[in-house]
């Protein structure tokens, strides 16, 4: 199968992979199919397939990339009494 994509799509395709959300095009492709096949298969997008949090992750198109999800330590902030 050969598909052809629009200039916009092209763009978007390489700003993904640039900003680190694909390590390719073909990957990036690859996912966005899968998570339109999982929308179309269930008639819910993904977030509205599961339950808790470590479905949604277990199930997103985002899955193996590795992401490290890190949170900096509220220290508070200073007041004046």
């Amino acid at each position: 199968m050969t598909i052809t994509l629009n200039e916009e799509q092209t763009r978007l395709l390489s700003e993904v992979v640039k900003a680190g959300g694909a390590r390719s095009t073909e990957e990036a492709v690859d996912r966005a199919v899968r998570a339109l096949h999982s929308s179309a298969t269930t008639g819910k997008p993904v977030y509205q397939q599961v339950d808790n949090l470590a479905d949604l992750f277990a199930k997103s198109p985002f899955r193996g990339l590795d992401m490290i999800f890190e949170r900096d330590k509220d220290v508070g902030r200073d007041v004046s009494l």
